[in-house]
Parts: C-alpha cells; sequence; structure tokens
C-alpha cells in the first residue's frame, strides 16, 4: 500500500525543467569525444585504448578506458570508466565519476580554465587532493595530466602525463 502511495505522488509531481544541452557550457568537454591512442607523452608508444562518446542525449560524456602496459612497459589490464557532466543545478561546475578495475571510485569537480583546459579535482583523505587537468592540444590530440597534493593543494606532484591520439 505504502509502494503504490508513493509511486501515485511521484507519476503526479512536476518534473525538473529541461535542460538545453547544446550551450556552450554543456559543449565545453566535447574537444574529448573520440577515439583515442593513448601514449605516455613525449613517445609514441601506445599503452592504452580509450571511447570517449557523448551520452544521455548529448548531456554526458562516457569515457571507456583499456590500458594494456603500465609504467616500464609492464603488461597490465587496467579498465576504468568514467562519466562527466555539467551540472547546472549544483552550481555550474563539470562533475566527473571515475570507476576503475581495481575498486577505486573517484568524483572530481571543476570547469575550464581559461586557456581551454579542464581542470577537475577530487578530494581525498584530510589535506590530500588529486587533480586532472585535460587539454585540447594545437596539433588535434588532447593531453591528460594527474597530480597530487598532501597539503591542500599548495604544493602538487606529477602524476601520469598522457597523450591522446586519434585513431
Amino acid at each position: 500500500m505504502i509502494h503504490a502511495i508513493l509511486l501515485a505522488a511521484l507519476l503526479q509531481s512536476t518534473p525538473p525543467p529541461s535542460i538545453d544541452c547544446t550551450d556552450a557550457d554543456h559543449s565545453a568537454f566535447d574537444f574529448w569525444i573520440g577515439e583515442w591512442d593513448v601514449s605516455a607523452t613525449g613517445t609514441g608508444t601506445v599503452v592504452a585504448r580509450s571511447t570517449i562518446s557523448s551520452t544521455a542525449g548529448g548531456c554526458a560524456i562516457e569515457e571507456d578506458y583499456h590500458q594494456n602496459l603500465g609504467p616500464g612497459g609492464v603488461a597490465t589490464t587496467y579498465h576504468g570508466v568514467s562519466f562527466s557532466t555539467f551540472d547546472q543545478r549544483r552550481g555550474g561546475v563539470w562533475r566527473q565519476f571515475y570507476m576503475d578495475s581495481n575498486g577505486a571510485v573517484t568524483v572530481f569537480e571543476g570547469g575550464l580554465s581559461a586557456d581551454g583546459a579542464m581542470v577537475l579535482e577530487a578530494a581525498g583523505r584530510p589535506g590530500s587532493v588529486q587533480r586532472m587537468t585535460v587539454s585540447p592540444e594545437p596539433d588535434g590530440s588532447v593531453r591528460q595530466r594527474g597530480e597530487s597534493s598532501t597539503d591542500g593543494g599548495s604544493t602538487w606532484t606529477p602524476g601520469y602525463d598522457f597523450t591522446y591520439r586519434r585513431r
């Protein structure tokens, strides 16, 4: 009985207003959409493949990332999936939900920098922050860099640095 009452209430409630996901804010990360070969920046060795596509009627971007070579050229089987969206209802920020084959879940937030890069940060343990910068390059590639901080973002330690080249 309670389920029927809740269902009736949900069906009668007014849906939230539609959002037009074709505007500049929702399209800001479209430079990342494509089929990519991924290599450590400065090398030509492909370490991963990534498919990044528009989804949810253009309101989100989905990444399907498969890495087969790790640091030092060691074979690995790593898989990550992310969903990124411009969250107008939460103050106009970009949010990314990243899940991987190691069981990690990371929630990033941020936005477009003045130079056109998408800069997203995720808080960890107290004082710990991860930062990801994804930037379009003049040659059509995309560079993705990761950094971490243990002092709340006062100083940063470089992590990964990948270049995505269209297949």
